[in-house]
């Protein structure tokens, strides 16, 4: 297949294959579970419409960040198996990633329940 003739038909499809290769990673299910939280949160608190967009767009933010730091391991896990520090640091990072992202849907729930 030639990559850069891509047309969005085919761009839709390769992101279909990305989420089922995403949704196979056992994190990436645990995140998936943010979206019916946020749900039951929106249903519960009903609270304002631009934090009922905070918790249906954080938990999709972080599922991205999930994505790209599955394709990161997956590359780095390519490249090399052996024991390597920057392998680890790139790992690492991407794993921090997913933690700032949770914090932030963290702190925008704990919020609502204040505001």
């Amino acid at each position: 297949m030639d990559f850069k003739n891509k047309n969005i038909v085919d761009a839709f499809w390769c992101s279909i294959e990305g989420l089922k290769i995403l949704l196979q990673e056992k994190a990436a299910r645990r995140e998936l579970l943010l979206l019916p939280l946020s749900a039951l949160y929106i249903v519960i608190f009903q609270p304002a419409l631009l934090f009922i967009l905070w918790l249906i767009i954080l938990p999709l933010l972080i599922l991205s960040i999930e994505a790209l730091n599955t394709a990161i391991e997956y590359t780095c896990d390519k490249i090399t198996m052996d024991k390597s520090n920057k392998i680890k640091k790139a790992k690492d990072l991407g794993s921090a990633a997913i933690f700032l992202s949770l914090t932030a849907y963290g702190i925008v729930l704990f919020l609502g329940l204040f505001n």
